[in-house]
């Protein structure tokens, strides 16, 4: 029997990644020990490299969960050379071609680009290192009139969906402390919101996820009825807004007393001062985030 972590060393999945195709997919069922560690089986490793391999050349997980391992093996056999991705992408490489995607407006693509990514790099690194310099590539090459405001939008929007799809299946434990994840209003890009709201789900906390430029009255209001124990905000583009923090010291004053602020984005930086006046936990990185989070359960 073989624990989590030789099982990813041996598939090249990621425990997170091994965890969430159990927990939606049934695609295996590991033994549990007294303390409730997976063991697997050399089956299991089986299985998990065979959808690996589908997996990669483009096929989505919920539509080869249910093939058996001969099925799996037929398709991977199948399936020509330059349809194979390499196990480990260059991320440069995975980039450019998530750009070509965007720019044919390929849905299919880019859909397999990033399940490609996914796959071989781990749900934070993905986010990391993939997925958010591909995002300011895009809005680089909008801002510099090099892709139309469609292609932009068309990427802001499979995006998103991807990573929703994520955060639901990773979201599951409805007994986990609960936390309010949202951009304040005036913030229109919630690429690091959804991304924070992917970690706090994986860290094992019930995710309410209200999405971009939320009153702060909606806010406080979901915080006040769900008993939540923390709100993430995420700060991003306009970076110059000056409304921001009158709005972080009014949110501030009036948390519930139950809840901590945490906030975070790549504009963050700009409001430490005001942060720190008003008590919030200031976060510099999605693995910063993770540290913060446990320290709070």
């Amino acid at each position: 029997m073989h624990t989590i972590q030789s099982v990813a060393e041996k598939t090249g999945l990621t425990p997170d990644v091994i965890r969430i195709w159990e927990r939606r997919y049934n695609v295996v069922a590991p033994e549990r020990t007294p303390s409730n560690q997976r063991l697997y089986s050399d089956d299991d490793i089986e299985r998990l490299s065979l959808l690996r391999r589908v997996t990669e050349q483009g096929r989505r997980i919920s539509a080869v969960a249910a093939l058996s391992n001969e099925e799996l093996r037929d398709i991977t056999v199948s399936a020509t050379p330059s349809s194979r991705p390499a196990a480990n992408l260059a991320v440069n490489q995975t980039i450019a071609e998530a750009i070509d995607a965007i720019i044919e407006l390929n849905p299919v693509r880019l859909e397999q680009t990033l399940q490609q990514a996914f796959v071989s790099m781990g749900s934070v690194g993905f986010m990391l290192h993939f997925l958010y310099p591909l995002m300011e590539q895009v809005g680089e090459l909008w801002r510099s009139g090099a892709i139309r405001t469609c292609q932009e939008h068309f990427s802001s929007a499979h995006v998103r969906s991807f990573l929703g799809r994520f955060m639901l299946e990773a979201n599951t434990d409805a007994h986990g402390p609960r936390i309010i994840v949202a951009t304040l209003p005036g913030q229109l890009h919630e690429l690091g919101a959804t991304m924070s709201a992917v970690v706090a789900a994986q860290s094992g906390w019930n995710v309410i996820y209200l999405g971009a430029a939320v009153p702060l009255e909606e806010i406080l209001f979901c915080a006040e009825d769900k008993v939540a124990r923390a709100v993430a905000i995420s700060l991003g583009y306009p970076m110059d807004d000056p409304s921001i923090p009158l709005q972080l010291e009014q949110l501030g004053r009036s948390m519930p007393t139950q809840s901590r602020l945490i906030v975070g984005g790549s504009s963050a930086a700009r409001y430490t001062a005001t942060l720190a006046q008003i008590g919030a936990l200031q976060v510099d990185s999605l693995s910063n985030l993770s540290g913060v989070l446990d320290s709070l359960r």
